[in-house]
């Protein structure tokens, strides 16, 4: 028998309310057991409520047992200081949360005065919510869609709780959604509605279009099944995507992408003038088997798996690398490292796969770093309490956390001092991960699904591992197509790149989903992937936008504008000006995406967002222009040295017998891939004509296109 939103919040004498059912989601909705105000793990103002509701037994003893019944007073209910404060009718540093005689009062009201009743017992438990609509499709006839919300239960009943349930979009400037579940557009483009109610949540997707006046989709070849995809939510959303690149802008984003430096000049002249209709795909061919490709991708992974001296020791750290970047060079399969990498055991300076473990000391960070780095999800909220935005709960994270309490650690032989000596990672024979809230020995139990069955003395991460690496499993490919497609692309299909959850839905569903079917069907072949998303249009699109396109930032209309990264910029400066950077102890001509330690510490390198990878996050690596940064290249000394030394591109340039001319084509083959505008270049003769000397006229224009917004941006 099913109840309707009148029926389930009629607050006659006849109709008790039910404390778990209803008092618990009158206060979540209503902030007061959110983690700022009392639902933190000390309360506020000696008031503590259990996280969002989480454990209703706590909050019914603090709402009925505290403070001498002034809390909640049965004999006097209006005199209860929940809805007192609540209202504001006392002083209440939370300020109002309701108004006297609102749905939210009369419901808490009448339960006080009814006595306070307990259902926590009897009350049949939520077993799933289910939110309608739960996709849409709108256009401008429909500028707002309410939500409806039912409730499943236990004892077969269903109720709509619309009215009790907490709502919240994942885009509130594409739509935002009110207290009640109407969701409102404000442009067009794709939001999810997450919607809470208990301990139970759903989303709701829904789409909103416009009528645009002069659009036309263009004809926008596909080159292959990328293509289908993006353009196919391209032409829903009435987003025309931008023509191609250049020959000029694709090289040098193709270099910078794939080998982190610029073509040569030399380089770029004869890709410029090769005619071949082939050369776009020949160029990504071999650049992928370039030295560089495994330097610059290694780099990546030596950010997230902790290759720093803190960690790993000193030599660890060199032998951490090296085994990161030959697992690259190799085009090793994904699958395959990554089980090495979880499954890990031994001196990390002989076995340098165990330094991942070196960073990760307890259960809690591990399981926290593996399921962030492999399956994208962010599970550290579920260690204290059920995931508030997200279905995992303690036991989920307490189960997965029992794959690593094993996992124990002893000194090796190399031993210089307690923070640069090799560890030994080995297995105990016991161990076990406790649930704090039952004080129960809990079984491993993958995530999101079955308890894993692995026998006695054998090493349960090897189970977690296959599971994990299956072609068929849920998280894996998909969390790290969308690693690569965020390298190449500049923001993922989810974004963030490792926060995968239903309230943060992909950009294209049908594009992740394809993407991970491919690079699980053709063996997790890393090269491959970049290959065939390199080859695709939606990559080699221009950055430059059209009319309707330009305040897509999401779904891949055009390329994205984004600041080269720390070793990137670093390297392509000493390239520009034929100056290598020299790093202390470090032989000479070694590049900055070659560093092997992420405690290594160089000024420049810091200010542009280098991490100290001390976390598995991808947002450890800061991207944001700053007003150090500026003052760096402006007049930093980095820049100043390298412009000025005295065997570097500007002084032998400057000292050659090439005319003005040819030495501003030069600057701007090195510095940009391209041959300069006649403008550019009639503003550079007259800088050499009105400047005596010739190598601080070079030195001037070289300092100059560095700090021009196409130097210093991906595009």
């Amino acid at each position: 028998m099913s109840a309707s939103a009148p029926d389930l919040i009629e607050l006659a004498e006849t109709r008790p309310v039910s404390f778990r059912r209803q008092v618990i989601a009158t206060l979540t909705k209503a902030g007061c057991n959110a983690g700022s105000c009392h639902g933190t793990p000390s309360g506020k103002n000696g008031f503590r409520l259990s996280l969002r509701g989480y454990l209703p037994d706590l909050d019914f003893d603090s709402l009925t047992h505290d403070m001498q019944d002034r809390r909640t007073n049965p004999l006097d209910a209006d005199r209860s200081l929940i809805l007192l404060k609540a209202t504001g009718q006392v002083p209440h540093e939370g300020g109002k949360r309701f108004e006297v005689g609102s749905q939210q009062f009369n419901m808490l009201r009448h339960w006080i005065a009814a006595g306070r009743p307990s259902d926590l017992a009897t009350a049949p438990r939520l077993e799933r919510l289910e939110s309608s609509p739960p996709r849409r499709v709108l256009g401008d006839a429909d500028p707002a869609q309410p939500l409806t919300i039912i409730g499943y239960f236990s004892d077969g009943t269903s109720a709509d709780v619309t009215s009790l349930a907490c709502f919240s979009s994942s885009d509130a400037e594409t739509a935002s959604v009110s207290a009640d579940g109407v969701v409102t557009s404000h442009k067009m483009g794709e939001v999810a509605i997450l919607v809470r109610y208990l301990d139970s949540s759903v989303t709701s997707r829904l789409t909103f279009l416009r009528d645009l006046p002069g659009f036309v989709w263009p004809d926008s070849p596909r080159q292959n099944y990328i293509d289908q995809h993006v353009f196919a939510k391209l032409e829903q959303l009435r987003l025309p995507p931008s023509p191609l690149a250049s020959d000029e802008e694709f090289l040098r984003r193709a270099y910078l992408d794939v080998c982190g430096v610029l073509p040569t000049p030399d380089e770029a002249r004869r890709f410029l003038a090769d005619t071949s209709a082939a050369k776009w795909a020949t160029l990504i061919d071999a650049l992928l088997e370039r030295p560089e490709y495994a330097d610059f991708w290694s780099l990546k992974w030596a950010d997230k798996l902790g290759c720093n001296n803190r960690f790993v020791g000193a030599a660890g750290a060199y032998k951490y690398r090296r085994w990161i970047r030959d697992a690259v060079a190799s085009n090793r399969p994904f699958d395959e490292w990554v089980r090495e990498l979880v499954t890990a055991t031994g001196p990390n300076y002989s076995k340098p796969a165990s330094g991942f473990y070196r960073r990760v000391r307890d259960p809690d960070s591990r399981v926290e770093t593996v399921a962030q780095l492999f399956l994208g999800v962010r599970v550290q909220c579920a260690r204290c309490h059920n995931h508030p935005f997200e279905r995992w709960t303690q036991d989920d994270y307490f189960g997965l956390a029992a794959f690593f309490p094993r996992v124990k650690y002893k000194d090796g032989e190399n031993f210089i001092g307690i923070y640069n000596k090799e560890e030994v990672v080995y297995l105990d024979r016991a161990g076990e991960v406790t649930h704090p809230r039952t004080g129960q020995t809990v079984s491993p139990k993958f995530l999101g699904g079955a308890a894993a069955e692995v026998s006695d003395g054998a090493d349960r991460r090897a189970a977690l591992a296959e599971w994990m690496t299956r072609p068929d499993n849920p998280f894996f490919a998909r969390t790290a197509v969308n690693r690569v497609w965020f390298h190449l692309l500049g923001r993922g299909i989810v974004e963030p790149v490792d926060d995968f959850r239903d309230s943060n839905p992909p950009a294209n569903d049908e594009l992740l989903a394809a993407l991970a079917a491919d690079f699980a069907d053709h063996g997790f072949d890393t090269k491959r992937l970049i290959r065939t998303i390199m080859n695709s249009r939606t990559y080699q699109l221009s950055s430059r936008p059209n009319s309707f396109n330009e305040q897509d930032d999401k779904y891949f209309s055009h390329a994205a504008l984004r600041l080269l990264s720390a070793e990137q910029l670093l390297d392509t400066i000493s390239q520009v000006t034929g100056s290598p950077e020299r790093f202390a102890g470090l032989p000479l001509g070694m590049r900055a995406a070659e560093l092997p330690d992420g405690e290594f510490y160089h000024r420049f390198l810091r200010a542009f967002g280098q991490p100290q990878r001390s976390s598995a996050c991808e947002c450890e690596r800061e991207g944001d222009s700053t007003l150090t940064q500026a003052l760096h290249l402006i007049g930093g000394r980095v820049v100043h040295n390298k412009l000025r030394s005295a065997d570097g591109r500007v002084q032998t340039l400057a000292a050659s017998n090439k005319s003005d001319s040819e030495l501003i084509d030069e600057l701007y083959l090195a510095a940009l891939s391209r041959f300069p505008r006649d403008d550019e270049r009639q503003l550079g003769l007259a800088h050499f004509q009105s400047t005596a000397d010739r190598r601080q006229a070079l030195e001037d224009l070289t300092w100059a296109v560095i700090n021009s917004k196409e130097f210093l941006f991906q595009h």
